[in-house]
């Protein structure tokens, strides 16, 4: 069953550095910086991060549709 989250904000992980994950908030693209140990397991940088009651999840959906775009787009400038 897909998870299903609304009205939250979501963050991408940009990078993982010195036990940091630098996240981007989707929306504003604005970076801050959160504890590694607080990521969710198998994290890792290009997944989308959404925060549900102070935890963190991967919104795979969310991760999926991103990464298809980026691929499409990709592919597109290959073309040319």
């Amino acid at each position: 069953m897909a998870e299903i989250f609304t009205c939250t904000a979501k963050y991408v992980i940009d990078r993982i550095e010195s036990g940091y994950a630098m996240l981007e908030n989707a929306q504003t693209l604005g970076i801050f910086s959160l504890p590694e140990e607080e990521l969710p397991p198998g994290a890792k940088p290009g997944h989308t991060l959404v925060n549900i009651r102070g935890i963190w999840h991967i919104d795979h959906e969310d991760t999926a549709a991103r990464c298809k775009r980026i691929s499409e787009k990709f592919a597109r400038l290959k073309r040319r």
